[in-house]
């Protein structure tokens, strides 16, 4: 139980530089990177650890994305990707908020660092709510 009592403690982590970064106007895109690794701990505190069926027969312990990606996942597919197509089937109540997050942070990331600060409070906002559903 410790590795998922890690991943909450590694969102909450998170929240608070997220919380912190907000305090500024100057980083929008840091801030939506921010609220989407939070929520990205919260989904794997949600949907970890669980019992799959392994090659050998018999069920095997899945405790984290990597145990997943060796396991059972398509290794044609990224970490992001495998834990929102597992967030679809365990998290389907904020599956769309969550893609958001991923969709917006590799754009922050990636193709265009300048977020306004209404989209990066948008980010905040549905942070808190993947919190609430995922540790409620």
């Amino acid at each position: 139980m410790k590795r998922n009592e890690d991943k909450l403690k590694h969102a909450l982590h998170n929240e608070l530089v997220c919380n912190y970064l907000a305090l500024q106007t100057d980083f929008p895109d840091w801030i939506i990177t921010s609220a989407f690794y939070t929520s990205l701990h919260f989904i794997s505190y949600k949907v970890f650890p669980f019992e799959a069926p392994s090659i050998e027969g018999g069920k095997t312990k899945i405790e984290c994305i990597d145990d997943f990606m060796r396991n059972k996942g398509d290794k044609r597919l990224s970490k992001h990707e495998l834990l929102s197509n597992l967030a679809s089937k365990k998290c389907k109540d904020i599956l769309e908020d969550y893609d958001w997050l991923l969709n917006m942070s590799m754009t922050a990331r990636y193709t265009n660092y300048y977020q306004s600060i209404p989209v990066a409070n948008k980010a905040i906002s549905i942070m808190k709510k993947i919190k609430k559903y995922c540790i409620a």
